[in-house]
């Protein structure tokens, strides 16, 4: 594990993790309540997205490297979104996942070697 991209990749993502919170926190889904819990949730779950791809570093799913980091890290985006996509009419934030990953992994492919 390189110690630099990890720290780039929890920084990144806690960035994300605020962005997303607040922005969960003012959008008005029909039948939902947005809560303080809820809120942690989306959160912890952009910082999620951070320690796995700060732990994904050698990860090789397509051959440039550059291009790998970004389909590798919409993955897990994606994968780690699922669990907070399942509250009432929040699938919005699974392609939201796909992009913050996506911009994680390539920052801490980019600037953590």
């Amino acid at each position: 594990m390189k110690a630099k991209r990890m720290a780039i990749s929890l920084l990144v993502a806690g960035l994300f993790g605020v962005f997303c919170a607040y922005g969960a926190s003012n959008v008005q889904i029909p039948g939902f309540q947005v809560t303080m819990p809820y809120l942690m949730t989306v959160f912890y779950s952009r910082l999620l997205i951070g320690l796995v791809t700060g732990l994904a570093g050698d990860v090789k799913l397509i051959k440039r490297e550059l291009w790998n980091s970004i389909v590798r890290g919409a993955v897990l985006g994606a994968i780690m979104s699922v669990g907070i996509s399942f509250f009432g009419g929040a699938h919005l934030l699974i392609p939201l996942g796909m992009i913050y990953g996506a911009i994680t992994d390539f920052l801490a492919t980019r600037f953590g070697s």
